[in-house]
């Protein structure tokens, strides 16, 4: 039977790429590839359309709201918009930014900030107005080493006079740095994104200029300008896309480092058509006609960009995105949890529409998988291609660690650890049939309370524990005390073996602490280890194989989950192993001090995750081949 096939292989010859450790290697030009052979290609994806994140309704927005930055910062995620309206009764016309926050990229508010007098009153999110900044205020965090505290935030924004240089301390109350623009070689009516590059050490700007396009006419276009200090800048560079790239209007570029490496620059630019009109631009906003769409492409110096032609922000069926000045991205692609449960975090795009409309204009969220914007594929009939010689480089220092999400590996004190903050399943990439001899491990810390018990391995789908139907569980109680019920229990086709409240009376407080956990299946006889002690053990010997006939076992949750309230893990995981063997109670005392890496040799089969590797968001099987894609649930 001919089999779907995708094949790629290292070149033997031809200069080396190099690619920092840390962070993936993303194949979204051709920097990387040396060649494609049968029907193989790069093919651009398009992100989903999700809800309406925000309308802007106060009196003070309005249909012309836009020029949205979002920035994800530790834990909060914080967003910044031009408010204003065009000929829409009881909204104003003048131009003021507004500030807007969230706790997961979702559910937006817009906080009442008492800074600025809008019609006699403070009850607002406006940070700035009556400057000609609030036309296209657009903020950073500031990365750099050097950066004062007090300039932890930085801005620039500014329309006829050039731009000017803003800087804030918490994000929300500014100050200019100079009366002068800080630039002024361009036509800025635009947003004009400004960060500091980590990877080429120093500050770069991203504005609008008119150029010659390919083709000979005129239009908007991008240019770069680099600072060691964001106020005295290089000379503006047009960005160059390739000899044989059409001519196109770029009227916004959406550029900044890309959110799982740093090294990669990503915009997503609005390609303005302003020689084509809609029969749903009833408003003739502005009076002047055009219809827009966004553009992805992507750099590794900053220059020279791979720009695909194909829309990737598409108007779609809305009759408002095919009004002028409409699909405008916001400048920042961040992390969000995902919609569907139990799955990786998404990028999330924000993208403008109902621009130039007869009510207030809105902001809906799009996403797309993680890594997800370009991909090799070949249909069925298969095809390779061919990277050119990589060479693997240690970053000069360590890469900026992502704020925490709800999953994922981050450091405490030191050690990498599995943060676990919401239910999440994750299949381990086990049999069904493990054998008559087995061990399972884990190690867990800061365990969540509430609920009863939280599962730590299962194959399960509710029910009682019966002879015949080959249920498993290991799990723990974490609720409140319950005497009859085990504080540990493993059980198995009609056989339990539990750890009792009688023997860890202090279990409130133990169970919140480190605890080393190995339970052990030898042909039907079960025993548990807590920090390297026996503290159960029972079952039937002659039992035969461990057989999960629902599916292999799950850290986390149940196949499929019985609860999503009380029973999923929450907590910290420091390390976890299926193996195919028993552990003795020697190896479960040495584990318990010095880790299962201390019991457990590369060269075994199963699966011993220790949280090791430079990603984040990927779980390192340490006894396979390949790094194995964590599925997370929920960024930087």
């Amino acid at each position: 039977m001919k089999q779907h096939r995708l094949l790629a292989c290292m070149a033997a010859l031809g200069t080396a790429v190099s690619v920092m450790a840390a962070y993936p290697t993303l194949f979204w030009d051709m920097e990387h590839i040396s060649d494609f052979s049968g029907d193989a290609k790069l093919t651009l994806h398009h992100p989903d359309f999700r809800e309406i994140v925000m309308v802007h309704d106060a009196p003070w927005e309005g249909n012309v709201c836009c020029y949205h930055t979002v920035l994800h910062d530790g834990d909060k995620y914080r967003m910044y918009y031009r408010g204003m309206s065009w000929g829409l009764e009881g909204y104003t016309p003048h131009e003021v930014t507004c500030y807007a926050e969230s706790d997961d990229g979702i559910h937006w508010t817009k906080p009442p900030l008492g800074l600025c007098e809008y019609n006699g009153s403070k009850d607002n999110n406006i940070i700035l107005m009556n400057d000609e900044a609030c036309h296209n205020f657009t903020p950073c965090i500031d990365t750099n080493p050097a950066c004062p505290p007090e300039q932890r935030y930085k801005a620039l924004g500014g329309v006829s006079k050039g731009l000017y240089l803003f800087y804030s301390a918490d994000g929300i109350h500014w100050t200019k740095a100079q009366p002068e623009p800080v630039f002024t070689k361009g036509l800025f009516d635009s947003q004009n994104g400004l960060f500091y590059d980590s990877i080429r050490q120093c500050y770069t700007c991203y504005s609008r200029l008119v150029a010659e396009l390919n083709g000979g006419r005129k239009g908007r276009a991008i240019q770069r300008c680099i600072s060691q200090d964001a106020i005295h800048w290089s000379e503006p560079e047009t960005l160059d896309y390739g000899e044989d790239a059409p001519g196109m209007e770029l009227y916004t570029n959406a550029i900044h480092p890309y959110v799982n490496n740093p090294n990669v620059l990503i915009g997503l630019p609005k390609r303005f058509k302003g020689d084509r009109a809609s029969v749903y631009d009833l408003y003739s906003g502005g009076g002047i006609p055009g219809i827009s769409d966004g553009v992805f492409m992507s750099s590794r110096d900053g220059l020279h960009f791979r720009r695909w032609e194909e829309a990737f922000v598409r108007p779609g069926i809305q009759h408002e995105r095919w009004i002028n000045r409409n699909n405008m991205s916001a400048q920042g692609v961040v992390l969000t949890k995902a919609d569907l449960g139990g799955t990786p975090p998404v990028l999330t795009i924000y993208s403008t529409e109902g621009y130039y409309s007869n009510q207030p204009n809105r902001l809906r969220r799009l996403t797309l998988r993680q890594d997800g914007f370009v991909s090799v594929q070949a249909p069925y009939s298969g095809g390779a291609f061919t990277t050119k010689p990589i060479e693997i480089t240690a970053p000069d220092t360590p890469p900026k660690q992502p704020a925490e999400l709800n999953l994922q590996i981050v450091a405490r004190d030191g050690v990498r650890v599995l943060k676990v903050a919401e239910p999440f399943v994750h299949p381990l990439p086990v049999d069904t049939n493990l054998g008559s001899q087995v061990s399972f491990a884990i190690t867990v810390d800061k365990t969540k309370t509430g609920g009863l018990m939280r599962r730590l391995f299962s194959s399960y789908a509710g029910g009682p524990n019966k002879a015949g139907e080959r249920k498993f569980l290991l799990d723990m109680q974490t609720g409140g005390i319950k005497k009859e019920y085990p504080l540990i229990r493993m059980w198995y086709d009609g056989m339990e073996v539990g750890y009792f409240f009688d023997d860890c009376p202090e279990w409130k407080t133990v169970r919140q602490s480190k605890l080393a956990i190995i339970a052990t299946y030898d042909d039907g006889v079960m025993k548990l280890y807590v920090n390297g002690k026996l503290v159960a053990e029972g079952g039937e010997a002659g039992h035969g194989e461990l057989i999960t006939p629902i599916g292999p076992v799950n850290f986390g949750e149940d196949y499929p989950p019985a609860s999503t309230s009380d029973e999923p893990y929450l907590g910290e995981v420091h390390e976890m192993a299926v193996i195919p063997r028993v552990f003795s109670a020697e190896e479960a005392a040495k584990a318990a001090v010095e880790g299962l890496k201390a019991v457990i040799a590369a060269t075994e089969k199963g699966v011993h995750y220790d949280m090791a590797g430079m990603s984040p968001f990927r779980l390192v099987n340490r006894l396979a081949q390949e790094q194995e894609p964590i599925v997370l649930a929920s960024k930087q």
